[in-house]
């Protein structure tokens, strides 16, 4: 179970935490540039289809090719959540994660992501087992973002119903979209948003209905689930925390505010894992089901052409700091040397099962509500995105490479010393 947010409030920020079986391993690689392509290959299967060879950044467990969240050089940023429908998944069809890595290898904006997807969905099964042991089979949704605006997009089956988010938004397992869509699949609309006889309505927005327009969620959803992914419960509690976040969004740093979220509790108590284990943000192991927060990422757009990337690379965003990495015009350089960006890295894995075990044998996530370990973190991350600040004033705005190598030694030391203070 996951969580993926927006917010346009001083500047614009995606977000998401990615919820999986509490011992599977989550690493980010650097995916280069390829020679564009007629053919793209979506979970090891070739298709015709358009990959434009774009390079991008991939938050990737370990066992699978595609991703479950990530940005482009083009600074589209998308990150999915399963979603579960009246439509039962084929066993054979393509993993939400692969569509995903498709997408970002093709897309230059994020509408174009959106029209990517919802072609691919209309013309392929969706499903796959998309657990690393036991089975789980389900449809997708996603928050698609790029440094203009924001987008929704949930299917069900082939069928597909998008929204542009105005403001803030989150999605977490559950259906979102009502009676609010933009544009449906041509099925579903003569389901449920029916044009007037003479097709004078241009889209599903407009006024001109014969009846009263349905919901999409109500149309497709499969209640049954949402006992157990909390995705409604976990949805609200994000939008609070955005609205929140909207209204002291005049901050200097206003990205610190933004990596609380991702690393909120809501009503669930570390020292109590049995209860309101699904209604975190933050997600820990040890309640039904078994799931916990793998790896966090976020996208601090700063520009048409600027982002500044943060990822924990470890579980548990309440007891990480987020390191940086810069997008600037269509280039990634990672602030954080002592990494391995490289796919499918033995390095950035062996990092992350280390901070696992650490946690485990450590019990140190049980000082998610420690004010002293929420000090040490708190600067400890301000530093960092005074640093990330820092390079990308010097490269963004004066082309200035020199500095890049002081200021990648500053990060690392950052890093290592608040490590080293927790005893990790």
């Amino acid at each position: 179970m996951c969580d993926t947010l927006y917010c346009a409030a001083a500047g614009s920020f995606f977000g998401k935490n990615s919820d999986r079986q509490p011992d599977e391993p989550q690493s980010i690689c650097v995916v280069p540039r390829r020679t564009p392509s007629e053919k793209a290959t979506i979970g090891g299967k070739s298709y015709t289809l358009s990959d434009a060879g774009l390079g991008f950044v991939l938050s990737k467990p370990s066992w699978m090719a595609g991703g479950e969240m990530g940005v482009n050089e083009k600074g589209v940023a998308i990150g999915n959540e399963a979603v579960f429908s009246r439509f039962k998944p084929a066993k054979d069809g393509v993993l939400g994660m692969d569509i995903l890595r498709a997408a970002l290898g093709t897309s230059t904006t994020a509408k174009a992501a959106v029209d990517f997807i919802c072609a691919f969905v209309e013309k392929f099964d969706q499903g796959g087992n998309g657990s690393m042991r036991g089975s789980l089979y389900y449809d997708n949704s996603f928050i698609i973002s790029d440094p203009h605006g924001a987008f929704i997009l949930e299917t069900a089956g082939r069928r597909w119903a998008w929204r542009a988010i105005e403001g803030r938004d989150a999605i977490s397992n559950a259906y979102s979209i009502e009676e609010d869509y933009k544009r449906l699949d041509t099925q579903t609309r003569k389901e449920i948003a029916p044009v007037n006889e003479r097709a004078a309505c241009s889209d599903e927005a407009d006024p001109g209905r014969k009846g009263e327009k349905e919901s999409f969620k109500a149309r497709m959803e499969n209640r049954f689930y949402l006992r157990f992914s909390k995705g409604e419960e976990r949805r609200a509690l994000s939008l609070s925390l955005l609205d929140a976040f909207q209204a002291g969004a005049d901050k200097a740093a206003p990205i610190l505010e933004f990596l609380d979220i991702l690393r909120s509790h809501g009503p669930y108590d570390p020292r109590h894992p049995w209860k309101n284990h699904m209604k975190s943000l933050c997600v820990h192991a040890g309640g039904i089901p078994a799931t916990a927060t793998t790896a966090s990422f976020v996208v601090e757009y700063r520009g048409a052409d600027s982002a500044i990337l943060w990822f924990t690379g470890t579980s548990y965003p309440c007891q990480s700091l987020y390191k940086p990495m810069l997008l600037v015009k269509g280039e990634f350089i990672p602030l954080w040397a002592d990494y391995d960006y490289a796919e499918g890295s033995a390095k950035s894995e062996a990092y992350w099962r280390r901070w696992k075990k650490w946690l485990e044998t450590s019990r140190a996530y049980l000082r998610a509500g420690d004010e002293s370990f929420g000090a040490g973190i708190g600067q400890a991350q301000e530093s960092l995105a005074m640093i990330a600040n820092k390079a990308l004033s010097d490269i963004a705005a004066l082309g200035d490479l020199a500095s890049l190598p002081v200021l990648r030694q500053e990060a690392g030391a950052v890093i290592a010393g608040w490590e080293k203070d927790i005893g990790f």
